[in-house]
């Protein structure tokens, strides 16, 4: 008997955490047969009835087997789609790590990768300790997490493949490229989503630099204070240089052109910026870049050394073009 009181409380031990009803049966099941052998003992030899004891023992042991076995199945199967799910999961927090890090991912992002990680690494703790299921239920929160910051981050690049926007800003470009080779000067290409600067002579690349936007800037400007950077064909219409500017040397461009009020006017009538914003203005192509991020308030800044090659070969009236992205 003592035997197999002791097997019966392993597995009750065993099977309550996962299904704590299963546990009560069993414990009914030893209760009635303590109580069976107590009383088969306690009868005059007369009036026993043989085997109700060892029966009711018999029972409660066949019940925990069956019971035991079905938690084993369900044990292996957790950790079967546990270790399945887990490094797709994994995979995907990474990415967002990496995602949360582009322009324009904001508060809400960078919280639902905070609980992405803190999901994903209670899962491996839960793991380690063979809680699977729970386990495999803290993969599917992570995931939840993972996927809000990737739809943020693939709603944000959803319009660099939008085919009106590409064949716009296409056009924009190949003006721009268009009037420098037949008035043999200077252009500048902006290309937002490359964070490149394109600096063309005669219609012909001359040199190429990195250059950081607004810590917005992949989005398209729409009023003061958005940190995001503009897309359109201006013209510079200063250069700034020593007092001038707080950033080394500066272009200064023609943001709002005619086409930016146009539209600012007609998000107003519809609502869908801020009432009292400005259009905003006094949009650079500065110094003091150089950071390998995107930082201004809407600017494009370059270090400081590739300013002076763009710098010196700007003019009152040099075309600079800034498109999301543009493939020639």
């Amino acid at each position: 008997m003592e035997g197999a009181r002791s097997t019966l409380a392993r597995a009750i031990r065993r099977v309550r955490p996962a299904h704590p009803e299963q546990a009560s049966y069993l414990e009914r099941l030893v209760t009635a047969a303590e109580v069976a052998t107590a009383g088969e003992q306690a009868a005059p030899f007369w009036a026993r009835t043989p085997g109700r004891g060892t029966a009711a023992w018999l029972r409660a042991a066949v019940a925990a087997r069956g019971i035991t076995h079905t938690l084993a199945t369900e044990l292996r199967a957790a950790e079967a789609s546990y270790r399945s799910t887990f490094p797709t999961v994994a995979a995907n927090v990474a990415r967002s790590r990496s995602e949360i890090r582009e322009t324009g991912m904001g508060r809400r992002e960078s919280a639902a990768l905070e609980r992405a990680l803190v999901e994903l690494a209670t899962a491996q703790r839960l793991a380690a300790a063979g809680e699977w299921a729970r386990a495999t239920e803290k993969l599917t929160k992570a995931q939840q997490f993972a996927a809000v910051v990737h739809g943020s981050w693939a709603a944000l690049h959803s319009r660099f493949s939008d085919p009106t926007l590409r064949a716009q800003w296409r056009r924009w470009v190949e003006l721009t490229i268009e009037e420098s080779r037949v008035g043999e000067s200077t252009a500048i290409v902006i290309d937002k989503l490359r964070r490149r600067l394109t600096l063309y002579y005669r219609g012909l690349k001359m040199a190429e630099f990195p250059a950081e936007l607004g810590a917005n800037g992949l989005r398209r400007k729409e009023h003061a204070g958005d940190r995001a950077t503009p897309e359109g064909m201006y013209r510079v219409v200063q250069l700034k240089r020593g007092s001038q500017t707080r950033y080394y040397k500066a272009l200064l461009i023609n943001y709002p052109n005619e086409e930016d009020r146009a539209r600012f006017a007609r998000s107003k009538a519809r609502g869908t910026i801020p009432r009292r914003a400005g259009i905003g203005g006094l949009i650079e192509i500065h110094g003091d870049g150089g950071e390998g991020k995107d930082w201004t308030d809407g600017c494009v800044a370059l270090a400081n050394e590739d300013m002076d090659v763009v710098f010196a070969r700007s003019r009152i009236g040099t075309p600079v073009t800034i498109v999301g992205t543009y493939e020639r």
